[in-house]
């Protein structure tokens, strides 16, 4: 039910229009990457396509060719705390896609929000957010799995689309969608910020194990703070683990 690319220049330069933050639209055809892409653009870019087919994911992980069935977009923000960031741009893209799905389908799903990047529907998960600092520019890359009616074997146990959580969207809607509520995230208090994301958190109070760059640390997620990262307790003490450098560990069907 998706509009055809060619409609999509001026539905986001309209959108572009009631927000702050960007500046101008590249609508790609195709790309091997909208990150790659948005590395040779401005402060305010907005990069996204009908197809990505070498798109990734943190620490180097590869994010699957979804044809026309995924959003990959890349928006360049200057650059800030990375662990507030993260946490704002993940609350975006969770409202971003109960407003669209509440909107075209009268109802939503429960999106919540697994450190540091997972946007996730009951155990599964919908779509990731990848941030990467260029130049002073920190570009942020958004994957959501709209209208995918299957998944890989390695994935299908762990992955799930809006299509088959029963929500038909539009990948433009969604993609206006988190323009304008990341708009608002990026100017939030850090206090309003931490508020949000501890109501959708799906890790705090859960144990854990966690691949660091001091090594597996294990523990009890006590808090996620906007500014510092997570808070894990263990036998030995509490550690600070940052986003950019931590990946959990656990499987999926355990947090």
């Amino acid at each position: 039910m998706s509009r055809p690319l060619t409609h999509w220049p001026d539905a986001l330069e309209a959108t572009l229009a009631q927000c702050s933050a960007w500046k101008g639209v590249h609508v790609l055809r195709e790309t091997d990457s909208t990150q790659d892409h948005a590395k040779r653009l401005e402060v305010g870019a907005v990069v996204t396509t009908g197809r990505q087919r070498a798109g990734r994911g943190r620490l180097g992980r590869a994010w699957v060719d979804t044809g026309s069935d995924g959003l990959a977009m890349t928006l360049n923000v200057a650059s800030q705390a990375s662990e507030r960031l993260a946490l704002a741009v993940a609350l975006a893209a969770a409202e971003a896609i109960e407003d669209v799905s509440r909107t075209t389908t009268g109802g939503s799903p429960r999106v919540d929000l697994k450190w540091p990047n997972d946007l996730m529907i009951a155990t599964r998960k919908v779509g990731g957010i990848l941030i990467e600092r260029h130049a002073q520019i920190d570009h942020v890359g958004i994957g959501v799995n709209c209208t995918q009616q299957s998944f890989p074997h390695e994935l299908a146990a762990r992955a799930t689309s809006l299509a088959l959580c029963g929500f038909a969207i539009d990948r433009l809607d969604l993609a206006c969608a988190i323009l304008k509520r990341l708009d608002l995230w990026l100017v939030a208090a850090d206090e309003c910020i931490g508020v949000a994301f501890a109501q959708r958190d799906a890790l705090c109070g859960k144990r854990g194990a966690f691949g660091t760059p001091r090594g597996v640390i294990e523990g009890l997620v006590v808090r996620i703070d906007p500014l510092n990262g997570l808070l894990v307790r263990t036998t030995t003490g509490d550690h600070r683990l940052a986003a950019a450098t931590t990946s959990v560990l656990v499987p999926e069907d355990r947090l």
